[in-house]
């Protein structure tokens, strides 16, 4: 996929961008805008539907009631009346911090704090990928827009979730560690497992494993800090409480809808499957331990195919990985698969995850041969018999 966008003509003026390029960048804005309009039509018909609120909820129980019982469910149903319902698929079970980050909009309508929410992740979203995307503006537009295009992250905007957020938190510290600022690199992923731990699991332990352990160990003093502020504020009864409603959320089969659960049903089998699936993503993390980008998206890839937990929404993740990875100029075969991964995303609108649970493995293999991929392609091009232009050849 090349990167550059313009090219520059004798007179120093640009030429129009390749026609893939303008294809595709226009392609994705139109779906963008189907999406901002469905986004639209959701919040007016029912803007107390998302997963937002769930937090603005947990927000107002800790400021009236006190922090040790924002997980307990009786007062989750009591505060939700007329908020829309608290139940197993909509419960707050998120670490104590996604309460207090909301304390700001806890007063406001729920409504109004979803839209401020919305804006907020929405800005952090672009700003994460002209963070990390790689060529010029065009290309960059291109692939933000084409990223908002595919389900999942559309999905976590109409939600009001979170992942976006994460995304953003975990863009910065890849940036950070390419850097070599490995403790505010740690400082920021443990932020992010303050969002959402279950799209970043295994980010740290490949870290470690390629012998990064600098920012593993800032993540793991920050991470302490921040749990040991949480047990604090939980004490005992509200660890038990938040225990409890974790039970809830894990025993209700729904709440795996793009687990290996949706292939193998619920049981040991798929269980193995997500384990060595993460095991496998964590060895090639180590292969790989050269490349810190292939690191970073083993890491994230490795833990949407473990989990036990993960909604649609949760696959978003898996585009701060193909941001990394495209930044390396990566072989053809990479580019290919990840063509192949926006249409696996796009099943998930219409309740398939198959697609996306079958590409997931492949990429993992083709991240860990990503190298020699490019030194064959290298050599493939080497080879090739080069013919004398027409004005070279011209006496």
């Amino acid at each position: 996929m090349p990167m550059a966008a313009t090219i520059a003509k004798p007179n120093g003026t640009a030429a129009l961008p390749p026609l893939w390029l303008a294809a595709s960048a226009l392609t994705a804005a139109i779906a963008v805008a189907f999406g901002v309009a469905r986004w639209i039509d959701h919040f007016t018909s029912d803007p107390n539907a998302e997963d937002f609120r769930l937090h603005v909820i947990a927000a107002r129980i800790g400021l009236t009631n006190g922090w040790s019982h924002i997980y307990d469910l009786a007062l989750q149903k009591e505060v939700s009346v007329h908020l829309g319902p608290v139940d197993s698929m909509h419960l707050f079970v998120s670490p104590p911090a996604g309460a207090w980050m909301v304390v700001p909009l806890a007063s406001l309508p729920i409504s109004t704090g979803f839209l401020i929410w919305t804006l907020i992740s929405l800005a952090a979203f672009i700003a994460a990928a002209w963070l990390v995307c790689p060529g010029p503006q065009l290309v960059r537009a291109t692939l933000v827009l084409v990223s908002l295009a595919l389900w999942p992250v559309h999905y976590q905007f109409w939600l009001g979730q979170w992942t976006a957020a994460t995304v953003a938190v975990l863009a910065l510290s890849w940036w950070l560690a390419a850097r070599d600022s490995w403790v505010l690199a740690g400082v920021a992923l443990a932020l992010a497992f303050c969002l959402k731990p279950q799209d970043c699991l295994l980010v740290p332990p490949a870290l470690l494993i390629s012998g990064r352990w600098r920012p593993v160990a800032v993540f793991a003093i920050t991470g302490t800090v921040i749990a040991a502020l949480s047990a604090a504020s939980l004490g005992q009864a509200g660890i038990a409480s938040w225990l409890a409603d974790l039970g809830l959320v894990r025993a209700n089969p729904f709440n795996a809808p793009v687990t290996y659960s949706s292939i193998f049903g619920h049981g040991s089998i798929a269980t193995g499957v997500e384990v060595a699936l993460g095991l496998a993503a964590l060895c090639l993390a180590w292969y790989r331990r050269e490349r810190l980008d292939l690191v970073f998206a083993l890491g994230l890839a490795g833990t949407t195919m473990s989990a036990t937990y993960l909604h649609e929404d949760d696959i978003a993740v898996l585009v701060l990985a193909a941001w990394i990875v495209l930044r390396a100029r990566p072989s053809v075969s990479q580019r290919a698969w990840l063509l192949a991964g926006i249409a696996a995303a796009q099943f998930l609108a219409i309740g398939l995850p198959i697609p996306i649970l079958l590409w997931q493995p492949v990429w993992i293999v083709l991240l860990g041969l990503e190298p020699r991929l490019k030194r064959l392609e290298g050599r493939r091009a080497a080879q090739r018999p080069r013919f004398p232009s027409a004005s070279a050849a011209a006496p």
